[in-house]
């Protein structure tokens, strides 16, 4: 089995790394990053018969570079398998290009199905090429809804609550990167851990998993689970509810998706004995998810703004140019704006997430 890791320096992508290298029916033939020219040679020094890409910058000891890197690494290698593990909406544009020589995404990019919507989702099955998500909670619930025969009333997906689940709300818009960056449960990169601490990440995953599951936003729900044992539940029509438990190790659901409908035992053991609480989440402390649902209900411009603008902001409050609160203030006024209600072509969205991003940054200018 071939398979390509896009984005392989970054934390999905180095986990899939891992993964890999535990399975012996699989061959990594090609791995991409943007700039990190010394990180692919690493791998390329780990895995020595891969081809490499970068689509950032131009040198010679890489095998494709420039902005046609991925698809001549594609082309080139021809994989069974593709993770998706660049984050970001340009994840859109190269999972589009992935499921034209893949048959199966591994889709860590959360992006491609909330901005790409049901353009995405015709393309990739236009291509007869198949999504098996990568997100730990969108993961959980493809097992539980797999093989289920009775009709299912919800899904539910779990939250961390980020590193300031507790921190008193009043205070909220004091609080500096350092401390938002202290994840109490899940390793992951910048943006997202922040996303957790807002739950913009949570508003995007719940966009995620109506499209990838057909559920109306009403019956997707979203729990705060401080332990980060339980990924998701479904609820059945008699009222019983079925859970998703593991460790907390996105190589477990990277995993899964790679060698489905199969499991392979490669993970130390786990108990999961202890306390697991289920907390309703209050959107006092997460407007950014009470705003998710409302805008699934509006069109899909909205829906590539909310993650547009949050792309913006959170970078911003990294640098610290705003305050952690003014995150979700950005966005939602960046959303105040007319945006189309039906978005047809790769090159409309782009144009709406382009046009998101300048609306954001001259906000920020101004408020700086």
């Amino acid at each position: 089995m071939k398979i390509v890791v896009l984005g392989a320096t970054g934390t999905i992508g180095k986990m899939s790394l891992d993964v890999i290298d535990k399975l012996k029916d699989f061959e990594l033939v090609g791995v991409s990053a943007n700039v990190s020219k010394d990180e692919i040679l690493k791998i390329k020094r780990r895995f020595p018969k891969v081809k490499t890409a970068l689509s950032g910058v131009k040198d010679d000891e890489i095998d494709f570079c420039g902005e046609n890197a991925i698809e001549e690494l594609l082309y080139s290698t021809l994989p069974d398998q593709v993770v998706v593990g660049i984050s970001g909406f340009m994840g859109l544009k190269h999972a589009l290009t992935a499921s034209k020589y893949a048959k199966r995404l591994c889709l860590a990019n959360k992006e491609s199905i909330v901005a790409g919507g049901e353009f995405f989702l015709k393309e990739v099955e236009k291509n007869d090429c198949e999504i098996l998500p990568v997100d730990s909670e969108h993961s959980a619930v493809y097992q539980l809804l797999d093989g289920e025969k009775s009709r299912v009333k919800k899904i539910i997906l779990t939250a961390s609550g980020g590193a300031l689940r507790d921190f008193p709300i009043e205070k909220l818009e004091h609080v500096t990167p350092s401390q938002v960056l202290k994840h109490p449960v899940w390793r992951m990169g910048a943006r997202i851990t922040v996303d957790s601490a807002t739950m913009f990440n949570k508003g995007l995953e719940v966009m995620e998993a109506h499209f990838l599951f057909h559920f109306e936003a009403d019956d997707i729900g979203v729990m705060v689970h401080p332990q980060g044992k339980i990924h998701a539940m479904i609820e059945l029509e008699d009222g019983t509810f079925k859970m998703h438990v593991s460790r907390a190790d996105m190589r477990i659901p990277i995993s899964y998706a790679m060698n489905y409908p199969k499991r392979m035992n490669i993970f130390e053991p786990f108990s999961p004995l202890g306390k697991m609480e289920l907390l309703e989440a209050d959107y006092k402390r997460y407007p950014a998810l009470k705003l998710a649902y409302e805008i699934l209900k509006t069109g899909d411009g909205a829906r590539v703004v909310y993650n547009a603008a949050d792309e913006i902001a959170v970078d911003a409050f990294l640098k610290e140019e705003i305050r952690f609160t003014q995150i979700y203030e950005v966005v939602n006024a960046v959303l105040q704006n007319e945006w189309p209600e039906k978005l047809n072509s790769y090159e409309e969205i782009e144009n709406v997430d382009t046009k998101a991003r300048e609306i954001a940054r001259e906000m920020i200018k101004r408020w700086r």
